[in-house]
């Protein structure tokens, strides 16, 4: 028998490729909230010459507590995305299984954050 004769028993994603796709929209999720949570940790900056008058005080430093949560997120993100490719990588064995591009891309920028926050 030829491999064209193969009968395909697949049905349709099972519950565990399901969870997969939950799982990635929740590191979506995650990584944006790391954003926002992001805007409001860092020092604040004078965007434009003409935005200063010279008497607005801009904060110079991190807002500890929402920087730990801000790595926190970061890192909680990673763990989820990396996790999510290393089950869909052991679950793939045929040809026409695909690598899910929108959880690497999400795995590579969170840790190009991460080496761009911890190397200097």
């Amino acid at each position: 028998m030829g491999k064209t004769n193969r009968k395909e028993r697949r049905k349709g994603p099972d519950t565990l490729q399901r969870l997969i796709v939950l799982v990635s929209l929740l590191a979506w999720v995650i990584f944006i909230s790391a954003l926002v949570v992001y805007h409001y940790a860092r020092p604040e900056i004078a965007y434009s010459a003409f935005q200063s008058s010279g008497t607005e005080v801009y904060r110079d430093h991190w807002v500890e507590d929402l920087r730990q949560v801000f790595l926190l997120l970061l890192w909680t993100c990673c763990g989820i995305t990396l996790g999510g490719m290393l089950i869909n990588w052991s679950r793939s064995r045929r040809r026409t299984d695909y690598f899910k591009m929108n959880t690497g891309l999400l795995a590579a920028i969170v840790i190009a954050i991460l080496l761009f926050y911890y190397l200097p």
